[in-house]
């Protein structure tokens, strides 16, 4: 039922779009390059950059097209693309975990608590933990990056399978299910949050399908490891050593958050953030005068150095990229 109401939805708003975005409006007169010899202050720049209001005006969505050579050409060309992909690769380790629990869980359970172990409910644990959870979790984290989101989460997911390298018990499965479904509802629906907050407008598919794709490459792995395990570790008949499974696996999945960690100053930077702060260039005869604005951490600084007025404008300027465009074509 929930799921009819929402295509009737969907199929009223799928073609319209707030547009959030002030008009972009012509470059005011004080920076205007026959008027200036030099560098103008943050302050009198951000005075002359005050937004108007938002319209609240709606305008059908239209997205980007082209080819499909067009379309891979372009994504691949863009560096914040090759940090996304990177994030969605370093993941797939911590995204194994959940086909172990399709695959390895239910034998390793029935191999060593009996055909009577009530899996199906140990299992469900997990999809009644997200539904209650998401939406609490989503919530109260709203103004929290979504990749640190991925990182604290991806720990928590990984840390869960060693519950069953502690003991060999029903209640350490069920320690593991609940810890491991407590880390996916904190990391797995920030990814596509993650993966709208980097995909260019226009590119919004593309970068889905993507950030899907290790979800399926997880499987073919996980299969021919979880067999292996089994076999080896975990038989039907004869001596098992069920904890060294546990914790190949556990070590297998922890390789995501620490990757995470080894490759945060890369996977953290934006590329696309040099579009969203100002970049002046004003040429005067000979000299040639680069924006006040040199990187985003220099925005920060001289934003707190003209107080709360610089801020609130500098995170209005900041938001708008039609404002940004404007003061490009001085250029």
């Amino acid at each position: 039922v929930a799921n009819a109401i929402a295509c009737l939805i969907t199929t009223t708003v799928r073609e319209i779009k707030v547009d959030s975005k002030a008009p972009a409006a012509s470059p005011p007169a004080s920076l205007d390059p026959s008027t200036h010899s030099g560098n103008m202050s943050l302050d009198d720049a951000l005075g002359e950059l005050e937004l108007e209001p938002e319209s609240g005006s709606i305008r059908e969505f239209r997205p980007t097209k082209g080819s499909a050579m067009e379309i891979l050409r372009e994504t691949l060309a863009t560096k914040t693309f090759w940090r996304f992909l990177a994030v969605c690769l370093i993941t797939l380790n911590v995204r194994m975990i959940f086909r172990h629990l399709d695959a390895t869980l239910p034998k390793y359970m029935m191999r060593e608590f009996g055909d009577n172990v009530p899996k199906g409910t140990i299992y469900s644990i997990n999809p009644a933990l997200i539904i209650i959870l998401v939406p609490i979790i989503s919530a109260a984290t709203t103004t929290i990056d979504p990749l640190t989101m991925i990182h604290f989460g991806t720990y928590i997911s990984a840390a869960s399978v060693f519950f069953l390298v502690a003991s060999t018990s029903v209640w350490a499965t069920i320690c593991f299910v609940s810890v491991l479904s407590v880390g996916e509802a904190i990391w797995s629906p920030r990814l596509y949050d993650y993966t709208m907050q980097m995909c260019k407008e226009g590119r919004e598919g593309t970068y889905m399908a993507l950030s899907s794709a290790p979800l399926f490459l997880a499987k073919l792995p996980v299969g021919f490891m979880s067999g292996y395990l089994l076999q080896k570790y975990c038989p039907e008949e004869g001596e098992r050593h069920s904890k060294m499974m546990w914790l190949i696996i556990g070590l297998t999945t922890a390789v995501s958050p620490i990757l995470l960690s080894l490759c945060w100053g890369y996977i953290a930077k934006r590329d696309g953030d040099e579009e969203d702060y100002l970049e002046l260039k004003i040429n005067k005869n000979t000299s040639e005068t680069k924006g006040f604005l040199r990187s985003p951490s220099e925005f920060v600084a001289d934003s707190n150095e003209v107080g709360g007025l610089g801020r609130r404008r500098a995170a209005v300027f900041a938001s708008s990229r039609s404002s940004t465009n404007s003061l490009n074509s001085i250029t």
